[in-house]
Order: C-alpha cells, then structure tokens, then sequence
C-alpha cells in the first residue's frame, strides 16, 4: 500500500471513529428486548410529538372514574365519612402559579411564570407558560397516603380533603379516615421555586406503620431523544440517597430502586426541568420506579409510630422550577446534582461558567453574543497551537515538489523513501500529523458545547435574532447557519494547503463537510453558531499567514 492510499485509509478510520464515539455517546439508547408495549388500554394516550411540559390540562382523569381506578397502584379508601365537596385551590408567587386539587390533596398544576418559560404559538396551539404536571399520569404529584404495616391502606392518597385555612400562597388541608386524621399545610415561597409541605398525623389508636408522599410524571415513548431529536435528553425519574444517585426511564432493563440508605431528594427530571421532594435528614427512604407506558413514579416513604392519640409531622419541601443551580442551591444544595453534564462535565461546566461572564457583562445580555465570545476566547487560547499547524502545513506544501522527486528517484524501495522523507520533514520543521491538531482541539469543545446546550437551562428559550434565532437550545428554522457554516467549511478547506496531490483526498474532504454540515441542521444552533464563527476565525487565520509568510501556491512539476 503505497503512502497516499494509506493516508487516505487513516482519514476514512478517523472519520468512521469520530462518528461512532458520537453515537455512543449522544445518540438514542435502545429498547431492551422483550420490553412490554404500549397499547392504548393501559394509558390515556399523549398528544404526539407533545412533552409532558406541554400536555393540556383538559387531559386530566377525574379521580373516582373507572379509568382512574384502574391506573393507581394503591387500594381505594372506602370510608363512611361524608367526603367534602371538590375545590380547586390557586397558589401564585412571581415565579410559581399552583393548582392544588382536595381531591386527594394532589398538585393539579405548576406552572413556571415568566417570559423565559412562555412557550411561542406553533400553528393552532397558542402561547401559553410552561406547564409542569403531566395530568395523564395518575396519582398526581404530592399524593400522600397512610398505610399500616401490613401494608393496608388506612388513609389513601384519592381521599377527599377539606380546606381548614387558605391565603394567596398557603393553605392547609384536613382529611379524616376512621381513628385518623391527616393535616397537610403548603406553602409557596415568595421568592423561590419551593413549596413548603407539612404533614401532620393523628391517630386515636397505636399505629405503626408508614407515609408515602409521590412525585410523578411521564416519558413519553414515541419521542425520541437522540442527538439528531430536537428533544436530546428523556425525562427520568430521580433519586439520591445513600450516596448514589440514580436515573431510570421508561424502557431501562431495571424499572425500579429502591434507595440503598436515607433519601436526600426524589422527583422527576426533565431535560431543562425538576420537580423533587426534599424531605428532612435521615427520616425517609424513596423507591422510583418507570414502566413500560413512560409513567414515572417517586416515593418518599417515612415510618411511623405512634402510642394511641399520638402525633406525628413530617416536613418536606417540594421544588418545581428550572434545573438553574443558583435556583436549586436556593431550596436545597443537593438539587444541584440534578444536572447532569456527563462524561464532558468539567469542559462543560467550563463553558457555561464562561458562557454566563459574558452575558451578564456584555450589555446586550444576550447568549448568543456569549456563544459568540467563547468562540473568540477558546481561539485565542488555542492560537499558538494552530498558528504552529496552520504553518507546518504550509511549509509541506512548499516541499511537496521535493517529495515527488524522491518517490521517482527510489522507485519502489518504500524504506528508503519513508527514510528520506522524514528527514526531510525534519530539515524542514514539518509535522506530518499537525493538520490534524485543529480538529483534535476542537472535538472536545464541540461535545462538551453540545452537552451544555442539550442540559443547561440558563441557554433554554434563549434569544440571539429576533424573527430568526430565538432559541439557542433549538434547530435553526429556516437552516441559515448549517448552510453557512458548510460554505465555512467548504472555503476552508479550499484554502488550507493540500500536500497531498491525490484528486481522491479532496473528495473525501468534501463529502466529509456536505456529511457534517447535513448532520448541523438538526443539531442546536448555538453549537452551530459556535463552528460557523470558529470557520470564520480560521479562514481569517489561514489569509494572514499567507500574506505574512508571502505563500505562492508550489509550481507543477514539468511533464516528462
């Protein structure tokens, strides 16, 4: 194999190696095999192509139906006390709109307030905030219910509540079951995403037995969350405790965990959204749990014993906000966990810190110039670098006539030309593996780019243009820049020196940018932002070093 062809073969392997170490790592997981299937009578089907974000709350099952009774994986309380009549209790803060329900004391709702989390019309839909409980999943977040040891229900979590007081951020609840009473008081925090949960248990016998407090939500499986998904990361069901932190989703081999010591917080995590009980320290275990339906289940379960007329309280704060670490740090440290960068979570966390220094001191606080400065600030510190390859390419272009002389002088004796050639590369100061450097310096900026956008809720419906860009985090709509950074692409290659006189390298270099710039157009357009100016510094990189080593492109040998 002469030395072209294997530089060719070497290209095609880089190439093929780049595009599965991707694809191992963003792109979509598959099914087990043998998973159960969704059929249309064990759930009330999901609008498609919705997320549970953005599910109408006219979906809702009204608890008592048989189609409710049928879903709930907890026994019915039958008790003959009179059940209060259903109200349906509104709690609002600045950043919070909450809908509590007295039937069963369930959240009906949780609206994110704000015109960051205000989601544009799309065709008949119109705009509307985000929305965060999924209605089709039964129970609702914060059911709770009282069950005894032997695992009979004496309080379920479909128990019809009166209201005891109320105030535009607070109410408490009172629910009766024969020999108990259950108090739950909620309270929304002014100034941050928490709800306040208090759950007060009065027995008039002994009791020993245990509360269980839910979170729910939904993954729906028809959406595909692979990185060429404009949805990159699937909702799951969270749980830290015993120091292990653990994720599962509908489909995973093992659909439930149980956490191996004292839970620390339990919920659902969406791609750029939490919801998560925080109980106290050391006083509740979780069990998650997810099945094939895309239905998510967190427990939080607290023994309880109590001498007869005894009380027992239990208190817990339950977060429904944006996977922010500022935000989350606010109501509880470990929140924070909650966002998770992956294998590219030191460069990640790198960039976003970056990425925020810009955009809060530029005075246009727009992350698209953030996005646009990182580019400039990751160039400049890679500059001495590429300069370096940029002009080892350069001088091989200049000896390529020198080349070709000795492949014509030794003939066939391949040693002796490899010999010869090296020497000649180091008279001359060339790096023959140096026009790769670029390439290898970015990859790991481009990945960690990628998780930063797919993760960081700080770049959700964050603006660049007006009309154009209007979500960093989403595909360019009219596909402006993956045209434009494969023209980038295109004119760079055009202008870096080609050593190599095989007409087959070119091809391949070409179809390699049609190939990358078709994979951009579904891929965020921040990070496509992000190459299409790194393409525009190179170009202007390349231009300087010509005119400052005063480059003529080497003359052709003379047919013989």
């Amino acid at each position: 194999m002469n030395d072209q062809n294997r530089r060719l073969l070497l290209t095609v392997v880089l190439c093929m190696a780049v595009y599965t170490v991707w694809s191992y790592l963003f792109g979509p997981k598959p099914k087990p095999p043998g998973a159960p299937q969704t059929t249309a009578q064990t759930a009330t089907p999901t609008p498609s192509g919705l997320s549970p974000s953005v599910v109408p709350a006219a979906a809702s099952a009204t608890p008592g139906t048989p189609g409710a009774a049928a879903v709930a994986d907890v026994p019915r309380e039958t008790t003959a006390l009179p059940r209060p009549p259903t109200r349906k209790l509104t709690l609002t803060s600045e950043k919070l709109k909450l809908v509590v329900t007295t039937d069963g004391g369930e959240l009906e709702s949780a609206i994110l307030l704000g015109a960051k989390f205000r989601k544009a019309a799309v065709k008949e839909t119109a705009a509307s905030q985000l929305e965060l409980v999924n209605p089709v999943v039964r129970p609702l977040p914060l059911a709770t219910q009282v069950t005894a040891a032997d695992g009979k229900v004496l309080l379920g979590s479909d128990v019809g509540y009166e209201v005891v007081a109320e105030s535009p951020r607070s109410v408490t609840l009172l629910a009766r079951a024969p020999g108990l009473e259950v108090t739950r008081k909620l309270e929304l925090d002014a100034e941050t995403y928490k709800l306040g949960v208090t759950v007060e248990v009065k027995s008039t016998v002994a009791l020993d037995g245990k509360l269980t407090v839910t979170a729910t939500g939904f993954a729906d499986p028809h959406v595909n969350s692979g990185m060429f998904s404009q949805r990159s990361d699937p909702t799951q069901v969270i749980c830290q405790a015993g120091g292990k932190t653990e994720r599962i989703t509908g489909g995973d081999k093992t659909p439930t965990w149980d956490g191996p010591g004292p839970a620390v917080f339990a919920g659902i995590s969406e791609q750029y959204f939490l919801t998560a009980l925080v109980p106290e320290v050391g006083r509740s275990t979780c069990r998650i749990e997810a099945d094939a339906r895309g239905w998510l289940k967190a427990n939080l379960e607290t023994p309880v014993k109590l001498a007869a007329g005894g009380t027992f309280t239990q208190s817990l704060a339950f977060y429904a906000g944006p996977k922010d670490t500022e935000e989350l740090g606010a109501v509880a440290v470990p929140l924070r966990e909650s966002v998770d960068f992956g294998f590219w979570s030191v460069i990640a966390n790198f960039l976003l810190v970056v990425m925020k220094f810009f955009y809060k001191v530029f005075p246009l606080h727009n992350w698209g110039i953030a996005i646009i400065l990182l580019t400039l600030s990751v160039k400049a510190v890679t500059f001495p670098l590429q300069w370096k390859s940029m002009k080892s390419m350069q001088e091989m272009q200049r000896i390529q006539p020198q080349i070709e002389e000795l492949k014509k002088r030794l003939g066939g004796d391949t040693q002796r030309f490899n010999e010869e050639q090296m020497k000649l590369f180091k008279e001359h100061g060339v790096n023959p593996m140096g026009g790769c450097l670029p390439m290898v310096i970015q990859m790991p900026v481009w990945f960690a780019l990628y998780t930063t956008l797919r993760v960081s809720v700080e770049l959700y419906n964050s603006m660049f243009i007006p009309g154009w860009l209007v979500d960093l985090t989403s595909i360019d709509p009219y596909y402006i820049l993956p045209v434009a950074m494969g023209a980038t692409m295109l004119l760079t290659q055009i202008l870096t020196p080609q050593p190599m006189s095989n007409p087959s390298q070119k091809t391949i270099g070409y179809v390699m940018t049609a190939v990358f710039s078709v994979m951009m157009v579904n891929l965020p357009s921040g990070l496509t932002l992000y190459i299409f100016t790194n393409n525009l510094l190179s170009i202007a990189m390349q231009m300087y070093l010509k005119r400052v080593l005063n480059i003529t492109p080497p003359a052709k040998p003379a047919a013989a």
